[in-house]
């Protein structure tokens, strides 16, 4: 579903990406792990080209198609490719039904009925159906970024991104928004996750990638890598948060 050779990005002077891989496979979770500043964020922004990549990097391949940033229409490509934000990006202004249905009307071209009857079905998944009607300020921070959620399966997108869509959230609702996530990988959704909650990698993660300066420098599944990690930074990194 994704396949990425020798990705680079830099801001400026500062070299944020170097030479990553990475490959997912369908209906594969892959987990990314790393300390603030590491690059998780920018590759999920690059996989998404809501950043693009360098200029010499070899190749961002979507579903089989090598993307050109210069000639293919990105947005086409974003539309299979769902994102979920930390800090939610609802509409203020929007109720949380509308917040579903903008982007399958004006850019699906779906029907306006059509919109409604799927994004209720959407809220009723991640338990917000009572909500439709509600504006984002009228909201706790769990509820937003389950709404979020919908907005992006909207979509009905092939991929889903998700960059560390709990650490805006108070404790006691970061569960609501992994349970919604654990039931999207148990449907089989193939999905690229930056989390700092390691018993959702631990229990949903098919790859647990350790990302550092820039590079993945360890990958392996969860239990192995947590008990077994082979490289010394990747040991301190875990002391820290397990």
């Amino acid at each position: 579903m994704i396949r990425i050779k020798k990705l680079n990005k830099s801001f400026g002077s500062l070299h944020v990406l170097k030479d990553v891989d990475l490959s997912v496979s369908e209906r594969e979770v892959v987990v990314l792990i790393g300390a603030s500043g590491s690059g998780k964020s920018t590759l999920l922004r690059c996989i998404n080209f809501l950043e693009i990549p360098d200029s010499g990097s070899d190749e961002i391949s979507i579903m089989g198609q090598t993307v050109d940033p210069q000639k293919d229409n990105l947005n086409q490509i974003r539309s299979e490719v769902g994102m979920v934000f930390q800090h939610f990006n609802l509409f203020p202004h929007r109720s949380v039904l509308e917040n579903v249905t903008e982007a399958p009307i004006f850019v699906r071209k779906l029907k306006k009925s059509a919109a409604v009857d799927m994004a209720m079905q959407l809220l009723k998944k991640v338990g917000l159906a009572d909500k439709a009607k509600s504006y984002p300020d009228q909201l706790s921070g769990g509820q937003k970024q389950r709404v979020a959620i919908a907005r992006a399966l909207a979509m009905s997108p092939k991929i889903m991104l998700f960059d560390e869509p709990t650490s805006a959230l108070d404790p006691e609702l970061v569960g609501e928004v992994l349970q919604v996530m654990k039931e999207l990988a148990k449907e089989g959704m193939t999905m690229v996750v930056v989390t700092h909650e390691m018993g959702f990698a631990r229990e949903v993660g098919d790859r647990v990638m350790v990302m550092d300066e820039g590079r993945i420098i360890e990958e392996g599944e969860p239990v192995e890598l947590f008990q077994n990690p082979k490289l010394e930074r990747t040991q301190k990194f875990l002391s820290q948060i397990l």
